[in-house]
């Protein structure tokens, strides 16, 4: 008899715990990922999903200044260029969409080499070697700038949550003019260009 009545008490506080997660709004004030619409983003299709209280650099303000090593060893202070504006890559040689977008850097710089310069920041942390990422970029003919953050503080810095990220910054004043979480092809580089010029 005893085990028929525990087995009934089992069933009911099941009963019960189902109840109470499904139909009751306890757990609601726990710390929600913040979600951003990027369906008007022409990078990217959706949306985009964030760690929480994540608080991602935008669109008009000020992208912070910075100074990494080159592939060479050559320290560069990333916003201080002669160009009128940067492309801010943030990439990993094991990111698929990443390696596909580094041919159209390449074009995008060579089309504007007055106009854009084109800084690619490697996410050094995650990589296996540099000589892995010398290798890739040596393979694809890059001429363009690549950067090592050997320490994930300007990915960081520039609240990065998935690869690849770019920034289009206008040098003059250092004003993100785009962010574009997700690949990048090499009509939308243009399309910016022409946009800012009008």
């Amino acid at each position: 008899m005893w085990k028929n009545t525990f087995s009934l008490a089992v069933v009911f506080i099941l009963i019960v715990l189902v109840f109470v997660m499904n139909f009751t709004p306890i757990g609601e004030k726990q710390a929600e990922p913040n979600i951003i619409d990027v369906s008007g983003d022409t990078s990217v299709d959706g949306v985009a999903i964030t760690a929480p209280n994540v608080k991602q650099l935008q669109e008009g303000e000020i992208a912070p200044n910075f100074i990494l090593s080159t592939l060479n060893g050559k320290k560069i202070e990333a916003l201080n260029q002669s160009q009128e504006y940067i492309f801010l890559n943030f990439w990993a040689t094991w990111c698929p969409p990443c390696v596909e977008e580094m041919p159209n850097l390449q074009t995008f710089q060579d089309n504007h080499p007055e106009r854009v310069k084109i800084l690619a920041v490697n996410v050094t942390e995650t990589e296996p070697t540099i000589k892995k990422i010398r290798t890739f970029v040596d393979n694809g003919s890059f001429t363009f700038t690549i950067l090592l953050d050997k320490d994930n503080t300007i990915y960081e810095r520039y609240s990065i949550i998935n690869m690849p990220t770019s920034f289009m910054i206008r040098t003059s004043d250092k004003k993100v003019m785009k962010r574009i979480n997700g690949a990048v092809t090499l009509e939308q580089m243009e399309q910016l260009l022409k946009e800012f010029n009008s």
